[in-house]
């Protein structure tokens, strides 16, 4: 009988992913039964007429001294609820990350580095959460379409299954049992069991399941974008009915995937100079003053970038802990080693726009992303603004768009985590790091001090924020102009 095992974030979660796989199996005329190794490990056996398996369930991957390397270098990305490991061929199965979590503001991208992480191992990646969720304020909100966009850039461009699936209606809000996300999950699973338990290809009889899934998401696509940007490269392609199985065939390495003519310019983010001057988003005001943010504004009107949306914005914050935090980011600024040229930062409480309610926000600009049709035009507004940074950004020998991400986060520490990485991963992937023609990767921190990167790397500790950012940007900048390479450990 063929073993696996199930590594979990939990014992609750591995069972929970088993029950579900049982009702499946039980549909289909077969038996599900469980014991329990030393009492307390779970041992799940699926019998069907055609094939047999035993998942033995690994539950919190923290508890496990012994985990196996392949399960580790995928943790090392950011934990997966899931990751089923098979021990005879040394590969990782599938891996899945669900979520109860509202999907508002930033949580639904909050952990799409494991989206990544998972591609890079070559790793079936399925992401279930809800599309639609109730916010503190009473109202209903639907998905990010960031997830869905990153899923279907990394099938269609590295050939592997990524998947996002949606459950919840607008009737039900959060509820696992609305939705066809849930099934469709399991039932995908159970197929990539049943190949591993009989020895067959991974995505022998998963084109049709997958076509079915690829088409959800990209109908949530079209039906959510315009809430979230400004325009979607090639839309027009959202009504080729053949679409869905192009994904479906590309990712599971069909023969015929090759014979594909791809639309060329869907999700392909053009540059400035291809978009017609009347069709180019239009500068917005800062909403909280910031010297680059309001100079990439000024880029836009010039022509040399654009911007994807000006409807972001960001939690208010209570005046105590805007103070606080800024102390601690000023603190590490002052402690730092000195920087050539010298660096001034300091940000100040009165800095920050009240709302209403008297807390106050932290976003800088009313994006957090923009898009620059050359590296050069991005260095020289650097260079504008800061000017300790002239002749420091010259160290790539191409002059290739740049996507720059501005993070709102002002608390130390929490650029490393939720829900900054897993957007950080989102928005690098949807706006071409990983294209033909790549662009490069700017993250902008204006609230955060470089101590806590720059000393944290010359002692570095397995981080998911680190790896991510050494994986995918090529300059961090931070409060006062002052630039970090992870990759080469150089303060700019």
């Amino acid at each position: 009988m063929k073993r696996l095992e199930l590594w979990a974030d939990s014992f609750h979660e591995g069972q929970w992913a088993c029950d579900q796989l049982g009702t499946l199996v039980k549909e289909q005329g077969g038996r599900h039964t469980t014991a329990y190794e030393f009492g307390f490990i779970p041992v799940h056996t699926f019998h069907t007429s055609e094939w047999s398996c035993e998942v033995t369930v690994y539950g919190d991957y923290n508890a496990w001294d012994s985990k196996p390397a392949i399960i580790e270098e995928l943790l090392a990305w950011g934990k997966p609820d899931l990751s089923m490991f098979d021990p005879e061929s040394g590969k990782i199965v599938f891996a899945v990350e669900e979520t109860a979590a509202t999907p508002t503001g930033n949580q639904a991208t909050q952990r799409c580095e494991r989206q990544y992480g998972a591609m890079k191992l070559g790793v079936p990646f399925w992401y279930l959460l809800a599309e639609y969720g109730l916010h503190k304020d009473g109202g209903v909100r639907r998905d990010s379409i960031f997830p869905t966009i990153m899923a279907l850039k990394l099938s269609q461009d590295r050939g592997l299954p990524s998947l996002v699936l949606h459950y919840s209606d607008l009737a039900s809000p959060e509820d696992y049992a609305a939705g066809s996300g849930l099934r469709m999950l399991f039932g995908s699973l159970l197929i990539a069991i049943r190949n591993a338990a009989v020895g067959s290809p991974p995505f022998t009889g998963m084109v049709n399941t997958l076509t079915d899934q690829y088409h959800n998401m990209l109908t949530f696509l079209a039906s959510q974008w315009t809430n979230q940007l400004d325009f979607l490269p090639g839309v027009e392609a959202l009504k080729d009915p053949k679409l869905p199985l192009r994904y479906a065939e590309a990712a599971t390495g069909s023969t015929h995937a090759k014979n594909h003519i791809w639309a060329a310019d869907f999700l392909r983010w053009p540059l400035t100079s291809q978009i017609a001057t009347s069709a180019r988003p239009k500068p917005v005001p800062v909403v909280t003053d910031d010297e680059l943010s309001q100079q990439m504004e000024l880029d836009i009107d010039a022509g040399l970038a654009y911007g994807l949306s000006s409807r972001k914005g960001s939690k208010p914050q209570p005046p105590q802990n805007v103070d606080s935090w800024l102390e601690l980011q000023f603190d590490a600024f002052i402690r730092s080693v000195p920087l050539v040229p010298p660096a001034n930062w300091r940000l100040r409480v009165d800095n920050f726009q009240s709302s209403p309610t008297g807390l106050l926000h932290v976003t800088r600009s009313q994006r957090i992303s923009y898009l620059y049709d050359r590296w050069s035009d991005f260095v020289h507004a650097a260079e504008i603004v800061y000017p300790r940074l002239v002749g420091k950004l010259q160290f790539v020998e191409d002059d290739l768009p740049t996507f720059v991400y501005i993070s709102n986060s002002l608390k130390p520490g929490r650029i490393f985590g939720d829900p900054f990485t897993g957007q950080l991963a989102a928005y690098a992937v949807a706006f071409g790091k990983l294209d033909v023609l790549p662009r490069r990767v700017v993250a902008y921190f204006p609230h955060q001090a470089h101590p806590q990167v720059s000393d944290r790397n010359t002692n570095r500790r397995d981080n998911k924020g680190m790896t991510i950012m050494t994986e995918l940007t090529d300059l961090l900048l931070f409060g006062g102009g002052v630039g970090y390479r992870l990759q080469t450990g150089d303060l700019l």
